[in-house]
């Protein structure tokens, strides 16, 4: 009877071998999808961050006087570009305006970034979670500066 018990409990331990694998299998997919989700939106946060910083150093920048608006413009553009230059060859172009401020006679120095995500992802979007993910961020700081020439 001994032997008959052995081989009993040796034939459950491999049925359990199997099941052990299953889940694993289920659990490691569930954690997989929960990590990239963390890594995912971690990198769509640091690039939100990243294009608010850059337009509003732009905009910080077109407050020195260097010159006339243009020059100022000029400044605040390369400013901007500067800040953003570690995405490389997917860095978008700073959108520098100026227009006359809304009842005032000062003029408001505009610093706006754009940056396609859904066309120049950093991380390659799986299946499902491109879906959460914006399509576009964007950025913009104002700067209202006095009578400018």
């Amino acid at each position: 009877m001994g032997t008959r018990r052995r081989n009993l409990v040796r034939g459950s331990t491999y049925r359990q071998r199997g099941a052990v694998v299953i889940e694993f299998a289920l659990v490691f997919i569930v954690f997989f999808m929960v990590m990239y989700g963390a890594i995912a939106y971690g990198i769509v946060f640091a690039l939100q961050h990243s294009l608010t910083h850059a337009a509003n150093e732009g905009a910080r920048a077109a407050v020195q006087d260097v010159g006339d608006i243009a020059a100022r413009k000029a400044l605040a553009q390369t400013t901007a570009s500067n800040a953003v230059v570690w995405l490389g060859a997917r860095a978008p172009t700073p959108t520098v305006t100026s227009a006359p401020c809304a009842a005032t006679p000062f003029v408001c120095v505009n610093v706006a970034l754009a940056y396609d995500y859904a066309a120049n992802p950093i991380i390659p979007p799986l299946p499902g979670l491109g879906l959460f993910l914006p399509a576009l961020i964007t950025s913009q700081a104002t700067v209202q500066l006095d009578a400018v020439n």
